[in-house]
């Protein structure tokens, strides 16, 4: 099967999936490969079928450091991209992660979306900061 007809079985907006380098990371930012004009085909950085997310830009961009990052970029992901990810998950197509930092070895952190945003949710939003004066 084409990636076109596999991605059209799996009802996945595809335009959402190629965001460029002015796209907000909210929720998340992905390491995306590019070609020599910074497009992106929506190819997300991780290793087989695990994908990674990235709650931090600071983690994601020591990684491009480490990948020699010539043919990978920096994009935000959006609701709405994020939606369109879930569904590779659903189908069993990918499994998402989310890079959280390193450990104090330099390893990878990471764990799985589902439980990253169950985590978000338990510890829900601090109140805001008094404006000063």
């Amino acid at each position: 099967m084409s990636e076109e007809m596999e991605n059209d079985a799996l009802g996945i907006d595809f335009s959402l999936c190629c965001p460029d380098a002015d796209a907000p990371g909210e929720p998340y930012h992905a390491i995306m490969k590019v070609d020599a004009d910074g497009k992106t085909d929506g190819t997300l950085w991780g290793q087989g079928s695990k994908l990674m997310l990235f709650n931090d830009c600071d983690a994601a961009k020591k990684i491009i450091e480490a990948i020699g990052g010539k043919d990978f970029a920096l994009r935000g992901v959006t609701k709405a991209h994020l939606t369109e990810l879930k569904k590779l998950e659903e189908s069993g197509v990918a499994e998402l992660f989310v890079i959280i930092g390193f450990t104090a070895r330099g390893d990878i952190e990471a764990m799985p979306l589902k439980e990253h945003e169950a985590r978000k949710a338990k510890a829900g939003n601090p109140p805001p900061l008094p404006k000063r004066g």
